[in-house]
């Protein structure tokens, strides 16, 4: 599979990092300058929905999120541009080789029928099932969606599914993507993957809520997470259907 990793255009201490890292277990990555919401005026950056944003997130977006869910868009664009599944990477992490190198082994022979592996490390509040073992790792169907995705694969029919659902932009893009009742993809993932996230400064801006709380925002934050668990629960019932035996729980997990 081919591997781009998102970066931008001044990161250069970043993307010298990242092939070095890559480098130590023979993986070649192709760099994809990203848009910057803080400069660029990009097309997709008038997708993002301040308000709707506002409500499900109970803050106001902070101002790279829009240029990084427009920067995995493209991401997508590009696989199904493609025609083939790629390895999608943010630029700040780090690895274990082997363990690694076995990841993206086990993520190619499934892609195809799974569709989105995420190969980050788990966290100890994630919930899934597992469907496969390969020696000290498994292949996992989460049932709570971890957020953050600094490292995953990605098929073209599951890339085009992210693309139809993402005509705005009304969540952080790692949000949109564990909302799986809205685009109704099964997210796999390999565990423990042997990469994780890095520690540099974040380039995304401050996420936090800022000012005089706002009592109506708040509510409707609430009122959107029971919503959203709820047709979350609802859609992986829907998955064990879809999925069948090939990928039937062997296990259930919870991190």
């Amino acid at each position: 599979m081919k591997a781009y990793c998102i970066t931008l255009k001044d990161c250069n201490d970043r993307q010298i990092t990242t092939a070095e890292v890559l480098k130590r277990a023979n993986i070649n990555v192709e760099f994809f300058i990203g848009v910057d919401a803080r400069v660029d005026t990009h097309p997709l950056l008038e997708r993002f929905r301040e308000r709707t944003f506002l409500l499900n997130m109970g803050r106001p977006g902070a101002i790279g999120e829009a240029g990084c869910y427009a920067s995995h868009y493209l991401m997508w664009e590009k696989c199904v541009e493609l025609n083939e599944p790629i390895i999608v990477f943010e630029d700040d992490f780090d690895i274990d080789e082997r363990m690694f190198c076995h990841s993206l082994e086990i993520a190619k022979a499934h892609i195809n029928d799974c569709g989105y592996i995420r190969i980050e490390n788990t966290c100890n509040h994630d919930m899934f099932y597992q469907v496969r073992t390969y020696g000290d790792q498994r292949l996992v169907k989460y049932l709570k969606i971890p957020q953050c995705m600094t490292g995953y694969a990605i098929s073209p029919k599951t890339a085009k599914a992210f693309i139809e659902h993402s005509k705005t932009f009304d969540y952080p893009v790692d949000v949109f993507l564990r909302n799986a009742w809205i685009h109704k993809q099964p997210i796999f993932g390999v565990c423990q993957s042997g990469l994780w996230g890095g520690n540099k400064p974040s380039v995304i801006g401050n996420r936090k809520r800022q000012g005089k709380k706002d009592y109506f925002v708040a509510t409707m934050k609430i009122v959107n997470k029971i919503k959203n668990m709820t047709l979350n629960l609802a859609t992986n019932f829907y998955h064990l259907k879809l999925l069948g035996s090939d990928y039937k729980p062997t296990k259930l997990w919870k991190g």
